[in-house]
C-alpha cells in the first residue's frame, strides 16, 4: 500500500473508462503518483499523465511492478494479447481487476496462474463520483480481496456485489445505461428546440430533468411510479406526453436495446 494507505494502481489500457476512473479517484483524494498507466501506443497513458498526474509507464513490467491492484481495461478483442503480455509479471499478492466486457474471470485467471481475479462493471458516472459499480469475485479472490476492490470504488458512488452470471445484464443496464439515458436527453432537448427553445436552454433543461430524476430515484423510499405520480396530474400535459411514449412503444424499444447489448456480449463470451 502507498503511504496514504491507498492501493497502488496499474492501468493496462487508458481509454474512456480508465479516464473516468482516474478522474474520480483523483477527485476522491487518491494520490495520482500512486497510479500508473500503459497503453498500446502510449498516447492514452501520456494524456492521463498530463491531465491528472498519473505516471505513464514505459511498458507492462514497469506499470505493474509493486502495484497492489492491476486494472485490465482493454477492448474484448485485445484481451488475449494483453493477458499474454502480462503472463509472468504478476504475483499472488496482487489482484487483477478486470473491466473487460464479455470475458469471464475463469478465462482471465487461466492466463495468469496464481493471481486472484475480480471483475467489475463501473459506469462513466464514477468520473464525477456518482457512478454505480458492480463487482464479482473470480478465482482465488477471497473476501479480503473483494473488500479491497470495493473500498477502491466506494468513494466513486454505489457499489454492489453479484454473481458473475449476471454481469452481462449489468453491463447492458448500468454500463450502457448512461449512453441510453443521454440518448433520451438529446431527444428531449431536440424536442424542446422544435418548440422554440434555444439549443443551450433546451440542453440544460433536459440535463437537469435527468439529473433531478436520478437524484429522486436514488432515494431508498422513492419508486419510479411515485416520481411519475408526483408530476403527472390526471388529464394534464405530462399524462398526454406519457401516453405518446407508451403508444410508440418506447418501453419495448428500451427492452430490445438491452436485449441487443446482452446478446452481443453473450456471443463474445462464447468466443473468448
Amino acid at each position: 500500500m502507498s503511504g496514504t494507505d491507498r492501493p497502488v494502481l496499474a492501468f493496462i489500457g487508458c481509454g474512456r473508462i480508465t479516464r473516468a476512473l482516474v478522474r474520480g479517484l483523483v477527485a476522491a483524494g487518491h494520490t495520482a503518483h500512486a497510479m500508473r498507466g500503459v497503453s498500446r501506443s502510449g498516447a492514452g497513458a501520456l494524456a492521463l499523465s498530463r491531465q491528472f498526474g498519473l505516471t505513464a509507464a514505459d511498458g507492462n513490467a514497469a506499470a505493474v511492478r509493486g502495484a497492489d491492484i492491476v486494472v485490465l481495461a482493454v477492448h474484448p478483442h485485445e484481451t488475449r494479447e494483453a493477458l499474454a503480455a502480462l503472463s509472468g509479471l504478476l504475483g499472488p499478492e496482487q489482484t487483477l481487476l478486470s473491466l473487460v466486457a464479455s470475458w469471464r474471470t475463469e478465462a482471465v485467471a487461466a492466463a495468469l496462474p496464481g493471481v486472484p481475479v475480480v471483475r467489475a462493471v463501473p459506469n462513466v458516472g464514477v468520473a464525477v463520483r456518482a457512478g454505480a459499480t458492480v463487482l464479482s469475485a473470480g478465482p482465488r479472490a477471497d473476501a479480503a480481496r473483494l473488500a479491497a476492490v470495493e473500498r477502491l470504488f466506494r468513494p466513486l458512488g454505489e457499489t454492489f456485489v453479484v454473481e458473475e452470471d449476471l454481469l452481462e445484464a449489468v453491463s447492458a443496464v448500468s454500463g450502457a445505461g448512461p449512453a441510453l439515458v443521454a440518448h433520451f436527453a438529446r431527444s428531449l432537448a431536440e424536442a424542446g428546440r422544435a418548440e422554440g427553445l434555444d439549443a443551450r436552454t433546451a440542453a440544460v433543461l433536459a440535463a437537469h430533468a435527468v439529473r433531478g430524476t436520478g437524484a429522486l430515484l436514488a432515494q431508498e423510499a422513492v419508486t419510479v411510479d411515485a416520481v411519475i405520480d408526483s408530476v403527472a396530474s390526471p388529464g394534464g400535459m405530462t399524462e398526454a406526453a406519457l401516453r405518446v411514449l407508451d403508444e410508440d412503444e418506447v418501453p419495448a424499444a428500451v427492452r430490445r436495446a438491452v436485449d441487443a447489448a446482452v446478446d452481443l456480449s453473450m456471443k463474445r463470451l462464447a468466443r473468448a
